[in-house]
């Protein structure tokens, strides 16, 4: 992207604060700072910010180990500072990333006090499904706002997506880019606004599908993953990956696609939303579509229907092969 007439260049941040210290805000800030960037976590929850730096200590170890980030995790924690003072925490920040609630009410009330705190800084949301054009009249001046879209976790989806808000500063898009390939990301610039980017999108599509088939009574979960898994290659199929994703956020981003959906017959799944309200939320909570933490689709003969056998062209223990269409919120 070329810099428009009289956008000045921006320098690729090296300060940055994360507002959200749930699953991806937590990861975005170790990953930046295991590429040597300062950074600040931030949490309004009491003992979320506690929380978050003891899952790192336990997700951490496996990624150095694998060589897939420079450093260890000694590294990374001399360069990430907890921090529950929102003002403190974005105070002198170069970009600030937003990863809360996928709720728009709440970032954009996020983002009026980010405005007011981080002047001069990028401000980004990590929305899952939200276009930051829906938050820039939160803020006075919405050419520094854009979404990073990044996906979960962090070190097995290395990806970024990066949209305007449709006023963003051509050099702040360009400065965010050369970030996130710093990182170590593979980033995809959108063109215009898409609700839901691109991955998401194309991941809605069969998520809402794959609720619908069962809503209706045509087929259950294990079927519906049983075919996804052995038609792509997958590990996984739709309902695997919303229990891990978590029920509670998939609810919530459909409830965004519903709200700008022009199809009368979009609607969240009833059988979902009785999930959320029983409190059966996927891995978080032990139980979805599936048991955890050994949910039946990793197991051996799971393609076949016979747990305990290993039939031809199971694929339920076969990470490698993963197909990525994760739905990303906080």
């Amino acid at each position: 992207m070329t810099p428009a007439p009289g956008s000045t260049p921006r320098p690729i941040p090296q300060r940055i604060a994360v507002v959200g210290a749930g699953t991806m805000g937590r990861q975005i800030a170790a990953m930046a700072a295991a590429h040597g960037q300062t950074v600040t976590l931030y949490d309004v929850v009491p003992g979320a910010i506690e929380g978050a730096m003891a899952r790192l200590r336990e997700e951490l170890p496996p990624v150095f180990a694998s060589g897939f980030w420079p450093g260890d995790i000694e590294s990374v924690l001399d360069n990430l500072r907890p921090e529950t003072d929102l003002a403190a925490a974005v105070g002198g920040a170069e970009l600030v990333i937003e990863a809360v609630k996928e709720d728009l009410a709440i970032k954009r009330a996020v983002f009026a006090d980010l405005a007011a705190l981080a002047p001069g800084a990028i401000l980004a949301t990590n929305s899952s499904s939200l276009p930051s054009a829906r938050i820039a009249d939160a803020i006075p001046d919405p050419e520094r706002l854009l979404n990073l879209h990044f996906f979960a976790p962090i070190w097995d989806r290395a990806m970024l997506e990066v949209m305007s808000s449709g006023t963003t500063d051509p050099a702040i898009m360009d400065a965010c880019a050369a970030w996130g390939r710093g990182c170590g990301l593979t980033v995809a610039v959108v063109q215009g606004q898409s609700m839901g980017f691109i991955i998401n999108r194309v991941w809605r599509a069969i998520k809402r599908e794959s609720l619908r088939v069962v809503d209706e009574g045509h087929a259950d979960p294990e079927d519906i993953d049983r075919l996804f898994m052995g038609f792509f290659g997958s590990s996984f199929g739709p309902f695997g990956m919303m229990d891990t994703v978590g029920l509670d956020t998939v609810a919530d981003i459909e409830r965004s696609y519903v709200a700008v959906a022009e199809d009368p017959t979009d609607r969240v799944s009833p059988n979902l939303l009785r999930m959320v309200e029983a409190g059966t939320l996927g891995e978080k909570s032990g139980q979805g579509f599936y048991a955890h933490p050994d949910p039946a689709y990793r197991r051996p003969g799971f393609m076949t229907g016979n747990p305990g056998t290993q039939g031809a062209g199971d694929r339920s223990s076969d990470p490698a092969t993963d197909l990525v269409v994760p739905d990303t919120a906080p």
